[in-house]
């Protein structure tokens, strides 16, 4: 099969004339900016209460995700690479535009809602390094520089190096306050096992996974990708693996860190905010630690509220076959009145409405299914595919986590529906 040439309009891909080390290191990009992307105040939250709440027994679980979410990110990436349509275009294209705009409308809701509580995170983070700014404030400040990006030349390139940038911040941040807590006495209070499905574990098995394992998330990766200006010799030389691994290792870092701090330094006692966190670790490693985690949360918001909106428009766009992209104007100015409309919520009421989050939560249950069935289905194409089509062992691997993971999203579907009927 011919390697697929670059369209117009793609990135020129920074791998070309590099080999070895160095074109494994150029190859990272994709990667970082889903990681970046997906560690945001919910998910800093989410993983260090399921570690104050149950302890190492839900190890397991983050592991499972986090594998979850890497064979699907290489086989929607593979799909894209070897195609040249992002995966929500694949699907629209092959499956008809039910299925697409279906998963692109319910991508894009939950962006608008988690959007909300990005805006507040880097409003909180801004207090956390300066106090005497109002939250409010901080969150119009971290709207106002967000808006002003999207409008940078060449912001694909841009944004990479300044989501390697944030990522790196996060890692050496959250690994310190991992190695600060870890000298911390076990008290017994929860347990130290390294499995185990303790009960009332459900609701944040689900939360960690939809801040961890989006499958929409993962989609708008292949966009990523397109835009990188990968080809199939980035598959031959496992440039796409590099990118994913290295991904997909970082974020485990990160979330696996703020798990580990909730079980060390709040066993039984979940936090409700960044804040609390913040206070936590002052309170064991000193106050100078204030300052150092608030630079650590307000990468992780300002990565989640920039890129957030993108994914839910960029997804939502490719679903009614409109143009879209990192510099497309549509994608941008909606993604502008996004946060927009994010920050008036916060204004308004302070934080997410339990409405909205519902709403969300649903579209999260229903994406999973679609998309990842869709994508399962898609890599086996032989017509589409022709020699990179999916081996009978990815295809194996795609189908296990596939159905673990849709069980308990079934068992969250199916508690949805009975909170309602009670």
């Amino acid at each position: 099969m011919p390697v697929r040439k670059k369209e117009v309009g793609e990135l020129e891909n920074a791998t070309n004339n590099k080999s070895g080390f160095k074109y494994l290191l150029a190859a990272l990009g994709p990667g970082m900016i889903l990681a970046a992307t997906s560690v945001g105040p919910g998910s800093i939250v989410s993983f260090t209460n399921a570690g104050a709440g149950f302890g190492y027994t839900l190890c397991w679980w983050a592991v499972l995700i986090l594998v979850f979410r890497a064979i699907f990110t290489i086989a929607m990436n593979k799909y894209t690479v070897v195609t040249g349509k992002p995966i929500m275009v694949g699907i629209r294209d092959t499956y008809g535009p039910v299925w697409a705009i279906l998963a692109g409308i319910f991508a894009f809701i939950g962006q608008c809602v988690y959007g909300i509580g990005n805006c507040i995170g880097v409003g909180l983070a801004l207090v956390i390094l300066f106090p005497a700014i109002p939250l409010p404030v901080g969150a119009i400040i971290g709207v106002v520089v967000c808006a002003l990006l999207y409008f940078l030349k060449g912001l694909y390139k841009k944004i990479e190096s300044f989501m390697k940038v944030l990522i790196a911040i996060m890692v050496i941040i959250f690994i310190a306050a991992w190695i600060g807590t870890s000298s911390i006495p076990y008290d017994g209070t929860v347990s130290h096992s390294f499995f185990g499905m303790p009960d009332g574990a459900t609701a944040i098995m689900l939360s960690l996974m939809g801040t961890t394992a989006s499958l929409g998330t993962v989609a708008y990766g292949s966009s990523l990708v397109k835009e990188k200006g990968f080809t199939t010799d980035d598959i031959k030389k496992k440039g796409i693996l590099a990118d994913v691994f290295g991904g997909v290792v970082v974020l485990g870092i990160i979330s696996l860190s703020c798990y580990f701090v909730g079980a060390n330094l709040f066993p039984g006692s979940p936090i409700g905010t960044g804040m609390d966190l913040a206070n936590g670790l002052a309170g064991v490693l000193g106050s100078f630690i204030r300052p150092v985690f608030g630079i650590a949360f307000l990468a992780a918001a300002l990565s989640s509220e920039m890129m957030a909106p993108k994914l839910g428009i960029n997804l939502l766009l490719q679903a009614l076959g409109r143009k879209s992209g990192m510099e497309n104007k549509s994608e941008n100015i909606i993604s502008i009145i996004m946060m927009v409309f994010a920050l008036i919520v916060v204004l308004s009421y302070g934080g997410v409405p339990a409405q909205l989050l519902t709403l969300a939560q649903i579209g999260g249950v229903i994406n999973t299914p679609i998309l990842g069935l869709l994508t399962i289905m898609l890599i086996n194409r032989k017509s589409d595919m022709k020699e990179f089509k999916a081996s009978i062992g990815l295809t194996i691997a795609l189908i296990v986590s596939y159905a673990a993971v849709l069980y308990m999203v079934v068992n969250n579907l199916i508690g949805v529906i009975k909170s309602f009927g009670g």
